[in-house]
């Protein structure tokens, strides 16, 4: 599949939950969602890519934004945006930090664990790491979603999971 190319101008949601998007014209929508699969890259004004998904509405289908995006390409509602639409033939639907990738994926238990998760989850707890800058806070992190995945059974409870990451950040913690 080849890509796509629009100009779309940043919309916001009267909501918590989603707040700013593009509106995708359904052509395009309907060229990248095939199947179950609704993940796309995007780059946004030739210099910020992201992992996203083609989401539907009563608007339309659109891609959704959070605020660290926006702030990082510096625009506001209303502005006129390139995106850059490709296929994510990622295996999770983004990339994957070293850290967590050997701690996971090291142990075959929690990697039976994370396998059965629905992608969604999976891409929540990779992105529990990948958001952390500093390595060993990464590390620190990723060994805590494997003990919350061994101790849970392959169960998420992501209040218990951020008590987790609680209890390790403060046995890591040098005094």
């Amino acid at each position: 599949m080849e890509n796509k190319i629009i100009n779309a101008k940043l919309g916001s949601f009267e909501s918590n939950l989603l707040e700013y998007h593009f509106l995708v014209p359904k052509t395009i929508s309907e060229y990248f969602t095939k199947g179950n699969n609704h993940r796309v890259v995007v780059t946004f004004n030739d210099e910020l890519k992201n992992h996203c998904a083609i989401m539907s509405s009563q608007e339309g289908p659109f891609i959704m934004l959070n605020k660290g995006i926006v702030k990082q390409l510096k625009i506001k509602t209303g502005d006129l945006v390139k995106l850059e639409i490709t296929n994510d033939n990622s295996e999770y639907g983004m990339p994957i930090c070293e850290e967590f990738e050997a701690v996971i994926f090291g142990d075959e238990l929690v990697f039976e664990y994370f396998q059965r998760l629905t992608p969604g989850k999976q891409r929540n707890l990779i992105h529990l790491a990948n958001k952390i800058k500093n390595p060993n806070i990464k590390i620190n992190r990723s060994m805590a979603i494997a003990e919350h995945l061994i101790e849970a059974r392959g169960a998420i409870d992501f209040k218990d999971l951020n008590e987790k990451i609680k209890e390790f950040n403060q046995r890591t913690r040098i005094n």
